[in-house]
């Protein structure tokens, strides 16, 4: 018994670090070495973030955009149609890679790395979001792009209608820097709502009134993340629920069950002869 609850209870470190994941997608509008060349395994952003921005031909981008989104989950991408604007990005881009289980550590700030990284490669330093005035850009000059997305919560069904309006605003955006700049590189990451202080939040029943304005894999055919549909963070509490609680009970009920004696004697009356018995 004891066994097996240390066998369940063993499940629930990783349920609980894949239920606080967020995916991370990148993409180029070229072939890149930068994103091709990257581990298929990554655990933590810093990691896979040194990867990319640490890269000793990360400025020769004209733009590089850096998009960062509170309370991001893989199934929120994954619920996205494949037809949507961000999947085909995706799925035409020269090199893509996605991410779907990447823990955030804690003070991580793609805003910040991007404020680093246009002073690093003198690129020209432009931060956008919805509601906020939009920028512009300046064919010839290179920019340092961060967009701050709205924090995504709430039950599914909401969260599929407010991913696609804000798929649809940053669709928008990325296709006026794909307009500006030939040579691009895209980074779309998740963060943990606590720590994202300055996100806005936003309500998930919004209508068109709501805007002013293991583990990687390179993408396949279809939405973003479809080959990910195993791991949600429904299931994974679920599991953490049935092995750390149900299963250890049930076995625990069925071994009591087991140990009681029944209270109808089945030993054979002392003196009985059954042959005696069968020539009576």
């Amino acid at each position: 018994m004891a066994v097996r609850f240390i066998a369940a209870a063993a499940f629930i470190p990783l349920a609980f670090a894949l239920s606080d994941s967020h995916p991370v997608v990148a993409w180029s509008s070229q072939k890149s070495n930068i994103l091709d060349l990257l581990p298929s395994s990554l655990a933590n952003s810093k990691s896979l973030l040194d990867g990319i921005f640490s890269h000793e031909d990360i400025c020769d981008h004209d733009a590089i955009v850096l998009v960062e989104q509170s309370g991001l989950h893989a199934s929120d991408l994954r619920n996205l149609e494949s037809s949507s604007a961000l999947a085909k990005t995706l799925a035409s881009s020269p090199s893509a890679r996605e991410f779907p289980y990447v823990l955030r550590n804690a003070g991580d700030s793609l805003a910040h790395t991007a404020e680093s990284l246009s002073s690093r490669c003198g690129s020209r330093y432009v931060s956008l979001g919805p509601g906020q005035e939009g920028g512009s850009f300046e064919a010839g000059v290179k920019h340092v792009v961060s967009i701050t997305m709205p924090q995504l919560e709430g039950v599914a069904s909401h969260r599929k209608e407010a991913m696609a309006e804000l798929e649809s605003y940053l669709a928008n955006e990325l296709e006026a820097i794909k307009s500006t700049f030939d040579k691009h590189l895209v980074v779309f990451s998740g963060c943990p709502s606590h720590s994202h202080l300055s996100a806005r939040q936003v309500p998930l029943e919004m209508g068109s009134q709501a805007f002013a304005a293991p583990n990687s894999t390179v993408l396949t055919e279809g939405s973003i993340l479809k080959r990910y549909q195993l791991l949600t963070p429904a299931l994974i509490t679920t599991l953490v629920i049935t092995f750390a609680v149900l299963l250890p009970v049930i076995l625990f009920g069925i071994s009591a069950l087991a140990g009681i004696q029944s209270p109808l004697s089945t030993d054979v009356p002392k003196g009985f002869d059954a042959q005696q018995r069968k020539n009576q």
